[in-house]
């Protein structure tokens, strides 16, 4: 093929277009320039269903469904360049596919209504898993010493609780990523700050101070921290009941940290992770979790219920929350840490 080599090339303003066929590529050796203050580099975007089938290494496009650019490593695609912003933003986190999320609540000021902590994501059969505060949770706008894009909810431990709206999993309900009521792959986050108990790095689980979020550690699942300072998992399986399991390290210190346990049946582990590291890891077989009686769910207390804000087990959960999430997908250590990463500066840690 012939070359062209010219100075400049000039096209019918306002548009100048170079037609190929949609398998060629334009090579650019050197550098290339975008110049003027209001000029723009469009790059591809798409939702994350429309990722290309074979990318490469090193390849960028906007996704449209995290509302952040991504870049291609070589094995994942990453998310980068979320905004943290300013308070009322919705503030980064790792890349996610939107139909994975069970529920995601974050604590920016527009994912507050009143004594309600909207979902800012929730499974896809629900108009929303928003939870409805009760006996007034303190809500603060902003994490101090934070960048002022994140607020978080003060629960006294004595009464305060919130109830997740219309969310339930167990036998013969409609959610989880299979719409029967099970978990098999997943992932339960949160941003939590808390003085409650005495740590102890050899303590065993307990129901202490419970909980970040709950739908009955003995008939479906429950997150939480326990009187040692430790993070905790707990549920029924279709093996057995119940998985009363920690993470190794203690955290009840007052500082803001950040917790996750990925629980996996692909690979038959629970892992913990504080603060974007694995901080312990418990092997069991298991094809689900919510193997029990079906359970609607709460953050701040324990769940028997059998409808909308039912039964509960009244022991409560003393500290602050300002995240959490229980996501139906695998996360690698990478993603963990990724996304402890991304967030790590609205905390001021």
């Amino acid at each position: 093929m012939s070359n062209l080599k010219v100075d400049s090339i000039k096209g019918h303003d306002p548009t100048f277009t170079i037609d190929m066929p949609t398998d060629a590529n334009l090579n650019v050796n050197g550098t290339m320039s975008v110049t003027g203050f209001d000029s723009q580099l469009a790059i591809p975007k798409g939702t994350t269903a429309q990722r290309p089938s074979s990318p490469s290494a090193g390849m960028i496009r906007f996704n449209t469904s995290v509302n952040a650019m991504e870049l291609y490593n070589g094995s994942t695609w990453s998310e980068y360049g979320a905004s943290t912003g300013g308070a009322g933003t919705s503030g980064p986190y790792t890349t996610v596919n939107a139909t994975s999320v069970e529920a995601f609540w974050d604590g920016a000021a527009d994912q507050i209504s009143g004594s309600t902590w909207l979902s800012k994501i929730s499974h896809p059969s629900v108009s929303n898993a928003n939870c409805t505060m009760i006996n007034g949770p303190n809500y603060t706008s902003s994490v101090p010493g934070g960048d002022g894009s994140i607020g978080y909810w003060n629960f006294n431990g004595s009464n305060q609780y919130g109830w997740i709206n219309d969310l339930r999993y167990g036998s013969g309900a409609p959610h989880g990523p299979q719409n029967n009521g099970r978990l098999y792959e997943f992932v339960c986050l949160a941003w939590f700050r808390t003085t409650y108990g005495s740590p102890n790095s050899g303590g065993s689980w307990d129901s202490d101070n419970w909980s970040w979020f709950d739908w009955d550690r003995s008939e479906s699942i429950s997150w939480n921290i326990g009187n040692h300072g430790k993070i905790q998992f707990s549920g029924e399986s279709n093996v057995t009941c119940c998985y009363d399991i920690t993470g190794n390290t203690p955290a009840n210190d007052g500082n803001w940290h950040f917790a996750a346990v990925v629980v996996s049946a692909s690979n038959s582990y629970m892992r913990f992770y504080l603060d974007g590291n694995p901080d312990g890891q418990h092997n069991h077989s298991f094809s689900y979790f919510g193997a029990g009686t079906q359970r609607w769910g709460f953050i701040g207390d324990g769940s028997e219920a059998g409808s909308n804000n039912g039964s509960r087990n009244n022991i409560y959960y003393e500290g602050d929350i300002a995240q959490l999430a229980l996501i139906s997908e695998f996360w690698s250590d990478a993603q963990v840490l990724d996304h402890y990463t991304k967030t790590r500066t609205r905390f001021g840690v």
